[in-house]
């Protein structure tokens, strides 16, 4: 069996993301969403947990062709933007 490769990786990255996503791949030491996941949210943490998976196969087998590509922990979270809209909306703005 083979590996996936980076445009089936990325297929699936997008496949599973969602643009009213509440979720994001980040990475757990500096906080950064590298390529493939920059940008893209996850509509649960299963989903955005699954999406950092396939990143880190996709970077895997990018540092294939570039040995200096950075290591990054990732890790799914809430996005503190999302979660301070729905508070808002909840419980409405604060003056």
């Amino acid at each position: 069996m083979t590996d996936p490769s980076l445009t089936e990786l990325r297929a699936q990255i997008e496949a599973l993301a969602s643009d009213s996503g509440r979720y994001v791949v980040v990475c757990g030491r500096t906080g950064e969403q590298p390529i493939p996941v920059a940008g893209a949210r996850f509509v649960t943490r299963e989903v955005a947990e699954r999406a950092a998976r396939a990143a880190e196969q996709y970077r895997r087998a990018l540092r294939r062709y570039d040995d200096r590509l950075p290591y990054y922990d990732l890790i799914a979270v809430e996005d503190a933007a999302s979660e301070a809209a729905t508070t808002e909306r909840v419980v409405g703005p604060t003056t």
